[in-house]
């Protein structure tokens, strides 16, 4: 089975923002009410701040990608400013990359081959976001988790969500989620101590 996972370490939140898009509205989907209630208490820690940064390893079986100019695996750390700035620094299976968005320009540089690209995409992170998946058909990872609004992100499309259960991701104890939409399945691990997202595999 092929499958990609994204394993997150939040190692910095700071400043409480206001003015940011409550992400309490449930989207239509189908969630139990553990699942409902892990997701808000997420949402809630995350949008409650202004700066994030963030470890992110992601590996990907052979083939997850196929037609996409995506690397197998990655690592490295994401800079989240509210509601309209990020900047990542990734070692990957590819070479090393950087990606920077300034709430008018999304740039991709690829430094192994030499080169970038530069694509309009105003307005705030999560505006960005639809853009992009609008124009080429893909999301990067792990921007619904950094939106200003991240639970509608994460539900579009989703059908069911459900609790199945607790799990340690490195030494913490999680909720885990699993979701299903039209052709995907997913999975979202929470650690129950500071609500703070842990793992995808999709």
């Amino acid at each position: 089975m092929k499958r990609q996972t994204i394993s997150l370490l939040f190692l910095l939140a700071l400043s409480a923002a206001a003015g940011l898009s409550s992400c309490s509205t449930t989207p239509a989907a189908n969630l139990d009410a553990k699942s409902s209630t892990v997701l808000n208490a997420m949402c809630d820690k995350l949008t409650a701040a202004k700066t994030l940064r963030v470890s992110v390893t992601r590996k990907s079986s052979p083939g997850f990608n196929a037609g996409m100019l995506v690397a197998e695996s990655a690592s490295g750390e994401v800079i989240v400013r509210r509601p309209n700035k990020l900047a990542a620094k990734l070692k990957t299976s590819e070479g090393a990359r950087a990606i920077g968005f300034d709430g008018v320009n999304l740039i991709v540089v690829d430094h192994a081959a030499g080169t970038h690209s530069v694509v309009k995409a105003a307005g705030d992170i999560d505006h960005a976001v639809r853009g992009i998946q609008k124009t080429y058909g893909l999301t990067p990872p792990v921007t619904e988790l950094l939106a200003n609004n991240p639970k509608a992100l994460l539900l579009e499309g989703v059908k069911t969500g459900r609790s199945t259960g607790t799990e340690r991701i490195n030494g913490m104890e999680c909720d885990r989620l699993a979701f299903e939409q039209d052709g995907l399945s997913w999975q979202l691990w929470v650690a129950t101590g500071d609500k703070l997202p842990r793992r995808i595999s999709i």
